[in-house]
C-alpha cells in the first residue's frame, strides 16, 4: 500500500518525492524555482522511468518523512508560524538542514535570522534573550523556553552557521561540565545528544577563560576598591562613614564570591550575570548577609563602577569566539 502524506499531496502536483517510504505529490516548478539542487536532479532524471505514482514521476530522496514534511511546508507556506523555542526545535532544525542541503538560500537565511534572535551576535540582544528566559520570580529557566545549547552547537556545525556558536557555547559553559559530558536527552524522542570531542574541549577551555576573566574583574574592579575622588563620603569626619563606599564594595566582593544570587536565580557560573549583579547589588537596601553592611554606594562611586561593568561585559562578549576556539570574520 502506498503511503501518502495527507497535507502535501496536491491534486495538480506533477512530481512525487519519495522520502522515508512516504510520497509527497508536489510541484516540479516550485522545487526548481527555489532549489538549484532539485533543478539539477530533475535535469538528470529519466522521465521514462517506470513505476510512476498516480501517473507522475517519482524522485526518491534520502530524507526522513518528518524532515521532508517540515521542509515542504516551509517552502510552500513560509515560516511565520515557527517559534524558536524548545517545542518547535525539531521543525526548525529540519527546515534549516534541508534548506541547506537543497540550497534554498532564502529559506535558509530566514531560519538563521530567527535563530539569531535567541542565539545572538550582540550583547544587547543577549540581554533581551536572557530576560525572556527569566520568570516573574526572577528565576532563570532557559530550558523551558529555549532549545538545549548542545542541539544548537551540533546544528550550527552541520549547516555551517558559525555565528550561532559563540552564544551557544557561552550558554553551555554555564552548565556543570559533568552534565555536559553526559549529553542531553530529548524529552520527546529520548535520543541522547553529545558534543563532539573537539567541541567539548573547546567548551571546557572557554569555561576556564570566562572564569579567569571574572576573577580578574573582581581583583581589578572590586577587591579593595577605592572610592572616587567625588565620593560624597570622602570628607566625613567619622572614619566609618568616610569608608562607607569602600566597605560596601568589600561586601559586594564577598557576595559575588559566594555566588548566592547566581545559585538562587539559577545563574551560577555566569560571569556576564555576576558582573552586572555586582552593580545591581548597589541599588539594594538590605545589608550583606555576613557583613551586616549596606551595599548601597553613593552615586558618584556607583556611576564610576557602572562604567567599569559595562566595559568588562563588552570585553567579555568580544572575547567569546577566541575563548571557544571559533574563527569568525567579524564579531560581534
Amino acid at each position: 500500500m502506498e503511503l501518502v502524506h495527507p497535507d502535501l499531496c496536491f491534486q495538480d502536483g506533477n512530481v512525487a518525492l519519495l522520502a522515508g517510504g512516504c510520497h509527497f505529490l508536489v510541484h516540479k516548478g516550485v522545487l526548481e524555482r527555489h532549489s538549484p539542487v532539485f533543478a539539477q536532479l530533475f535535469s538528470a532524471y529519466d522521465w521514462n522511468r517506470p513505476n510512476p505514482f498516480r501517473d507522475q514521476p517519482i524522485l526518491e530522496v534520502q530524507d526522513s518523512v518528518e524532515d521532508m514534511a517540515f521542509f515542504l511546508l516551509a517552502l510552500y507556506d513560509g515560516i511565520s508560524h515557527l517559534k524558536h523555542n524548545t517545542l518547535d526545535f525539531p521543525n526548525v532544525s529540519a527546515v534549516l538542514r534541508l534548506a541547506t542541503k537543497y540550497q534554498v538560500k532564502r529559506l535558509r537565511q530566514d531560519v538563521l535570522n530567527g535563530l539569531s534572535q535567541v542565539w545572538p551576535r550582540t550583547l544587547p540582544q543577549w540581554e533581551i534573550r536572557e530576560a525572556n528566559a527569566t520568570n516573574a520570580s526572577g528565576v532563570y529557566e532557559p530550558r523551558k523556553v529555549l532549545p538545549h545549547p548542545i542541539l544548537i552547537i551540533n546544528l550550527a556545525r552541520a549547516v555551517d552557521a558559525p555565528y550561532l556558536l559563540p552564544s551557544a557555547f557561552y550558554d553551555l559553559s554555564r552548565c556543570y561540565p559533568s552534565d555536559t559530558a553526559a549529553g542531553y536527552k530529548c524529552h520527546g524522542t529520548q535520543e541522547l545528544h553529545h558534543l563532539s570531542e573537539s567541541d567539548l574541549t573547546y567548551l571546557l577551555k572557554g569555561r576556564e577563560h570566562a572564569s579567569r576573566f571574572l576573577s580578574t574583574f573582581i581583583v581589578n574592579e572590586l577587591e579593595s576598591r577605592e572610592p572616587t575622588p567625588s565620593c560624597v563620603h570622602i570628607d566625613e569626619s567619622d572614619p566609618l562613614q568616610r569608608r562607607h563606599c569602600q566597605a560596601a564594595f568589600d561586601a559586594i566582593t564577598f557576595e559575588i564570591l559566594r555566588d548566592v544570587n547566581g545559585v538562587v536565580c539559577h545563574r551560577s557560573s555566569d560571569p556576564l550575570f555576576a558582573i552586572i549583579d555586582a552593580e545591581l547589588m548597589q541599588t539594594r537596601d538590605e545589608p550583606a548577609a555576613h557583613f551586616g553592611t549596606s551595599m548601597r554606594v553613593c552615586e558618584p562611586c556607583r556611576s564610576a563602577f557602572s562604567a567599569a561593568v559595562d566595559n568588562a561585559r563588552d570585553a567579555l562578549w568580544r572575547k567569546l569566539p577566541e575563548w571557544f576556539g571559533l574563527s569568525l570574520h567579524s564579531w560581534p
